[in-house]
């Protein structure tokens, strides 16, 4: 235990310098957004980003049908990960993504419905994860002990082997007409709470994913934010309200659209 204190100590400055560094990152991939000549550059909590949002047009939408999160075609992938884990992967970017744009005062649909007899405008959300990168298990195990004995709402990193994930998003119109649309990427740095274990993360905690998942989260409130604070700004025709458990349906429409050789 003393030289585990040792050793935390001694990172503990680098893992702070470390956190206060440009974390944003990029992929070089070809874009999956049906447009990108509204995208202007913005920032979501210390992340530089390209993003657009029409107002008028949010305000009007009550129910957001959020098909699961798919990976684009030339997406950057670190090699040898299994389709699989890529599955896990894309089920963590959907529930967020579903739970997030609840909250934000949407109906989110992972099935496509019937309009009913009332008139409802309704929204396609379009999501696709643009690029991954494996955290590196030891320095994550090493971070997360850092994060669990030095309280605080900061959690320091080891500055090495530290894992990324980049996605895009655009929110459609009832016409195909982009009325919102993001570009997001980023490490799982200091100020995005990387490096918080709790008895509920288990050994998921610690993989070469971890990070990853963790971005999930980052990367669905970063387009949740921006489509509550433009949407604060218009006179919201209605809000819609998501079913409890409606987020849950990913994993089985996920597993159904897995390919029998797999």
């Amino acid at each position: 235990m003393l030289r585990l204190n040792t050793i935390m100590r001694r990172l503990l400055p680098l893992t702070l310098a470390a956190g206060t560094a440009a974390c944003s990152t990029s992929f070089e991939t070809p874009t999956t957004l049906s447009s990108s000549a509204h995208l202007v550059a913005g920032e979501r909590r210390l992340l530089a980003v390209e993003e657009f949002a029409d107002p008028a047009a949010l305000a009007q939408l009550a129910t957001l049908y959020l098909p699961p999160v798919v990976m684009a075609p030339a997406a950057d992938i670190d090699p040898d990960i299994s389709p699989a884990r890529l599955d896990d992967v894309r089920l963590q970017l959907s529930r967020d993504l579903c739970q997030r744009l609840a909250r934000a005062g949407f109906s989110v649909e992972p099935v496509r419905h019937q309009p009913g007899t009332a008139p409802v405008q309704r929204g396609d959300v379009i999501a696709a994860v643009t690029g991954i990168r494996r955290n590196n298990v030891a320095t994550t195990g090493m971070s997360r002990l850092i994060g669990v004995a030095v309280p605080g709402p900061f959690n320091p990193r080891v500055p090495l082997g530290i894992g990324a994930l980049g996605v895009e998003a655009e929110i459609l119109d009832a016409d195909g007409r982009q009325i919102a649309a993001i570009r997001w990427a980023s490490q799982n740095h200091l100020a995005s709470g990387g490096g918080v274990t709790t008895i509920l993360d288990g050994a998921d905690a610690f993989t070469d994913l971890a990070d990853v998942m963790d971005l999930s989260s980052v990367f669905a409130d970063a387009l949740g934010d921006l489509v509550e604070e433009a949407r604060a700004g218009a006179d919201t025709a209605e809000r819609g309200e998501t079913p409890r458990g409606t987020c849950n349906a990913y994993e089985a429409l996920i597993a159904d659209a897995v390919s029998p050789e797999r």
